[in-house]
């Protein structure tokens, strides 16, 4: 069989190209995003030619390989406390969002009623500041680990 990958022709042994998987599993040392590409046979004079098109998916793993991989290594509790941490937004960004749907802020008494809300915005948006570049820190500090596994596409 023919077989087209980025418009390039080269001939593989029927047996092999007949498969789905045995041509992935051949291609795979030449061709890395062979897992997750297309393949498609059409007859064309006689011959049936294999087209292997590239397809773009998400690299990485999938939330049930996560949960194996952490329930495997042990790390379930990290993912979990990840995935229970709440989802919010910096006061200050907040704050500055909302005073931009006001239309009243030229009076000078509610720009004042704003500035106790306001200071407790920038204290707690400094506080995540910090405490994000403190965990930044922490991950500079972290000595390399080789993976032990190839993560799903690379």
């Amino acid at each position: 069989m023919i077989i087209t990958i980025d418009g390039q022709q080269f001939p593989l042994p029927d047996e092999i190209a007949a498969q789905d998987d045995l041509l992935k599993a051949a291609l795979a040392p030449f061709v890395p995003w062979i897992v997750n590409a297309r393949i498609e046979r059409t007859e064309k004079d006689g011959a049936t030619v294999v087209n292997v098109v590239k397809r773009a998916d998400w690299k990485g793993c999938t939330l049930t390989e996560v949960t194996l991989v952490s329930e495997v290594e042990g790390n379930s509790a990290v993912i979990a406390a990840l995935i229970a941490s709440p989802d919010e937004m910096n006061p200050a960004v907040a704050l500055w969002q909302q005073l931009q749907a006001r239309t009243d802020l030229n009076d000078p008494a509610v720009v004042l009623a704003f500035e106790p809300t306001l200071h407790q915005a920038i204290e707690q948006g400094e506080r995540d500041i910090a405490a994000v570049q403190q965990a930044l820190a922490r991950l500079a500090e972290c000595a390399p680990a080789p993976a032990t596994r190839i993560p799903l596409g690379f």
